[in-house]
């Protein structure tokens, strides 16, 4: 399993957007963000970072052939935990205040999967970062346990 990119969906916060990126840039995954219209995005790229900005989630070109869009949002019916993870996957987050609508994650090209992450109350959200920073937990803590079970016999 490994993770090949991440998406943002009209970031609003541009320190959320910088933090996003930089998570990004640690993981060496590109970052696509999807424009929100009339937003204009300025702010010091960490290094390495990958940003590609497209205007339609249609538009997400180049991750490798297979890769799953899973998509972190409210409205989906599994948690994390639940979801079959794919061997290949890109994250995606939605904009801090409306999320991605499910007709804009429909657009991404290739097969996508809805997921949540539980909160303490109905119909509240985290903040963008600490969501993609807790799925990324996730899908490390997979991989690790996926790596261990070939018998490496190396702690991971």
């Amino acid at each position: 399993m490994a993770l090949t990119g991440i998406v943002f969906y009209h970031p609003k916060n541009p320190q959320n957007l910088s933090d996003v990126a930089s998570i990004a840039a640690s993981l060496r995954v590109p970052l696509y963000v999807v424009r929100r219209p009339g937003a204009q995005y300025s702010f010091q790229a960490p290094p390495r970072a990958r940003i590609i900005y497209v205007d339609d989630p249609s538009e997400v070109k180049g991750l490798p052939e297979g890769t799953v869009f899973l998509v972190l949002e409210t409205y989906a019916l599994r948690y994390l935990n639940e979801v079959e993870m794919p061997e290949k996957v890109a994250l995606v987050v939605g904009a801090e205040d409306y999320g991605i609508p499910e007709k804009e994650a429909a657009k991404l090209p290739g097969h996508v999967v809805t997921a949540k992450i539980p909160v303490a109350v109905m119909g509240m959200s985290y903040n963008v970062v600490v969501t993609l920073s807790m799925a990324v937990y996730e899908i490390k803590r997979r991989l690790g346990s996926r790596e261990g079970s070939r018998g490496t016999g190396e702690a991971q």
